[in-house]
């Protein structure tokens, strides 16, 4: 897939943690089962989809660590789309759904450890080099709001649209940023034009 057509997956699953939320909300019968899995598994695909790019794109460096975070990300992401999957499948809920399900979680974190190396690698321009901290940093965000008291909608709308709005954000920089040509410099075995 190109990085363009996975930049729009990304943006068609970047709102649904708020959408998913929001619904629910609207209809409770549809929270905790099958509607959930759906909406996740939406998600979910579509912040693969953006890290498949920024993996292509070399974007937390091309050391050991830098390589790697970036796959541990993916991984985490795909145990959490299964607990999607098993949601959308089974309503019952085993160990096995409650393991898969901390991935949820898990990979929010990882995605923080990648935000701080993006920004420290520098390998996107300008302010862009910072959203996918923005995205990392939805985990303490959403903790800050656990402090408000309880039966105050807003924690549920604060994290929910700024899910939407960073994951939107992240998306559009992995569609409309352009993977940088070879310098040949980097490849001395490339024979030299005559």
């Amino acid at each position: 897939m190109s990085n363009k057509l996975l930049g729009i997956l990304a943006l068609v699953g970047a709102p649904w943690l708020y959408l998913g939320f929001s619904l629910e909300t609207l209809y409770p019968h549809l929270a905790e089962g099958w509607f959930t899995g759906v909406w996740g598994l939406l998600y979910i695909s579509g912040w693969f989809c953006s890290v498949v790019v920024l993996h292509r794109l070399e974007v937390t460096g091309t050391n050991m660590f830098g390589k790697n975070i970036l796959r541990v990300l993916m991984v985490t992401l795909v145990l959490a789309n299964l607990s999607n999957l098993y949601q959308v499948i089974s309503p019952n809920k085993s160990v096995l759904f409650w393991v898969l399900d901390a991935f949820w979680p898990i990979s929010n974190l990882v995605m923080l450890v990648v935000g701080l190396t993006v920004g420290a690698t520098k390998k996107l321009a300008g302010w862009v080099r910072f959203v996918p901290l923005l995205v990392g940093l939805w985990v303490p965000l959403a903790m800050l709001t656990r402090l408000l008291p309880v039966g105050i909608p807003l924690p549920g709308n604060i994290v929910g649209l700024y899910s939407a709005f960073a994951w939107s954000l992240l998306a559009m920089v992995v569609l409309t940023t352009a993977p940088q040509k070879p310098n040949p410099a980097r490849h001395p075995a490339q024979p030299l034009p005559a």
